[in-house]
């Protein structure tokens, strides 16, 4: 009967919150139920509706996710010069030419079809070009050699070549000032305050924020020269943040692919329920900090499970609420949403988990060891059997490992060994 009027009141208002503290376990996990199926909500209301109109098919939701994924390519090529015409998600004979074109400036294999590799290097080096526009020296770059320059100072700092470095200006030296004498100081005499006339407030704790830390690493890792590779890293912890950045873009554009298959809900109804997810999770994140991730896993797998939900739609859920609580800043729903995908059987995601830990964020800050056991985690879910999440090629990995051990955090994981990828 909660069930049921909680499925009531979601039709009738356009968010309900359900405090976790009256919940019951056997209702939190119905409740669960009830706000992610298929990638979002269906409730109890309208699932007859949702089954006559039901006529999308598996097939359908990957041509509308690889069309999405169509015209982040199509747009990429067009900012930096490719000009393939319309975005429109079809590749035809100008996307296919542009492709080639790209393929050939970058040294890679010229037949027009992108593999993995080279599309994230062509949509991320887009997303890092706009954000370097005002950073020396790619500022100089792409004022004398255009947005291709870029590309192709990109693509070099992948094979070891630094950007080059521009002049510093000089300044005119100013004459040094004389010292002006300072006088003998005078006697202070503190006046007594009673304990009661001091303010005193209470201030709310200030949540970090993803998106501010994000923005920092990414303007250092352009005067950096390029995000630091395994053979670069120094400092463990300026690297594990450039890859967390790293894994928050690859979630937000997972997200998008998967909301542009979800018909009849506008992203403010998307967030409204993922916010309800983070509410429904909140008590298996009270115990990230004192639990092995075993021990969370386990209770939040089995939190899911009694929602009577299939796995394979609550973790589609979960992956839209990874995205959307990036996108909206909103870092509780993110970390709820990657310990479900890591209880869903998606141990990649115990990355985000680690990264949220060690740097205090939507949990408290917990002793190195802990955050290292979630990327020990991640680490080991990495191989030939079990599919890549969250970008983590080859070169990402690489990255992760050394930043671990030089921070001392490997937590004894059986590390994953990856072929070299491919192009020069």
């Amino acid at each position: 009967m909660f069930v049921k009027n909680i499925s009531v009141a979601l039709v009738s208002a356009s968010m309900v919150f359900v405090p976790v503290q009256r919940a019951q376990a056997s209702d939190a996990a119905a409740i669960l139920g009830g706000l992610i199926v298929g990638g979002i909500i269906i409730n109890e209301v309208n699932k007859n509706k949702k089954r006559k109109q039901r006529t999308t098919t598996t097939n359908s939701t990957a041509y509308s996710a690889q069309r999405a994924q169509n015209r982040q390519v199509q747009t990429a090529l067009n900012y930096f010069g490719y000009n393939v015409g319309t975005v429109d998600g079809s590749i035809g004979r100008n996307t296919r030419n542009g492709i080639a074109r790209y393929q050939s400036d970058m040294g890679f294999h010229a037949d027009g079809r992108m593999d993995s590799f080279e599309r994230d290097f062509l949509v991320g080096s887009q997303q890092r070009a706009e954000a370097s526009v005002n950073v020396a020296p790619y500022n100089t770059i792409l004022a004398t050699q255009g947005r291709g320059g870029l590309l192709r100072t990109f693509r070099n700092e992948q094979r070891g070549i630094a950007a080059p470095v521009t002049a510093p200006v000089t300044a005119a030296v100013a004459p040094i000032p004389q010292p002006v004498p300072v006088p003998a100081p005078s006697k202070i005499v503190t006046a007594k305050v009673a304990p009661s006339a001091l303010p005193e407030f209470n201030f709310a704790p200030s949540n970090k924020s993803v998106s501010a830390l994000c923005n920092e690493i990414n303007v250092l890792t352009a005067a950096n020269g390029g995000i630091t590779s395994a053979t670069r890293v120094n400092d463990a912890e300026f690297a594990l943040n450039e890859q967390f950045c790293l894994a928050r873009t690859h979630a937000m554009a997972e997200a998008a692919a998967i909301e542009a298959t979800i018909p009849n809900l506008s992203a403010a109804q998307i967030e409204a329920q993922c916010r309800g997810l983070s509410q429904a999770v909140a008590p298996h994140l009270a115990a990230l900090s004192t639990a092995r991730p075993d021990e969370v896993i386990n209770a939040t797998a089995a939190f899911m499970e009694g929602s009577g939900q299939p796995m394979d739609r609550l973790i589609s859920g979960g992956k839209v609420c990874l995205g959307v609580g990036y996108r909206t800043d909103s870092a509780d729903v993110a970390l709820a949403s990657a310990v479900l995908l890591a209880a869903g059987g998606e141990r990649g995601y115990g990355e985000i988990v680690s990264h949220h830990m060690r740097e205090g964020i939507a949990t408290p800050r917990t002793a190195p060891q802990q955050s290292g056991e979630w990327m020990s985690l991640a680490l080991n879910a990495m191989s030939g059997v079990n599919p890549a999440v969250l970008g983590q090629s080859a070169d990402r990995v690489a990255v992760l490992t050394a930043a671990m051990k030089l921070a001392g955090q490997s937590g004894g994981a059986t590390l994953p060994v990856f072929a070299a990828p491919s192009g020069d």
